[in-house]
């Protein structure tokens, strides 16, 4: 999944998880990142322990995990993600929204930059657009 819009906080879809038996790296806390994004973990327990490796490789977004609840998780970022504030962010979104973590899921909502950005194109309410013939008509009306 390519991720080429910077200005959109977080993707409107991420792509499922790749189960491996085996992660290494460095990894850090879902509590951790909840800090380094600025954001009110909102749970507590075991559950925010969880270890969270993040890499930024790409143009790809890519997660992996081990199998479970407490397994560890690695996030691919894309290489415009660049600040420890918007990876953190970013993972906890990919957490949330694609191995639907409770502890991320709690944590990022109601967030600003947790939600997706408006659709490209015409609004929903806009009218529909002209045909030809209407078109000419209206300026016949603005004519006479």
């Amino acid at each position: 999944m390519r991720y080429n819009n910077i200005n959109m906080s977080l993707p409107v879809f991420f792509p499922p998880p790749i189960y491996r038996r085996r992660i290494r790296g460095r990894a850090r806390t879902i509590a951790a990142l909840c800090r380094l994004a600025d954001v009110e973990c909102r749970a507590f327990g075991n559950w925010v322990h969880r270890p969270v490796v993040i890499r930024s490789f790409g143009d790809c977004i890519r997660i992996s995990a081990e199998p479970g609840d407490w397994g560890v998780v690695e996030i691919t970022l894309p290489q415009q993600v660049r600040s420890g504030k918007e990876q953190a962010r970013f993972a906890l979104g990919a957490l949330a929204y694609s191995l639907f973590d409770g502890v991320a899921r709690a944590s990022v909502a109601g967030q600003e930059w947790s939600r997706a950005a408006l659709p490209r194109g015409r609004s929903p309410g806009a009218a529909r657009p002209k045909s030809g013939a209407e078109r000419q008509q209206a300026l016949r009306q603005r004519a006479k």
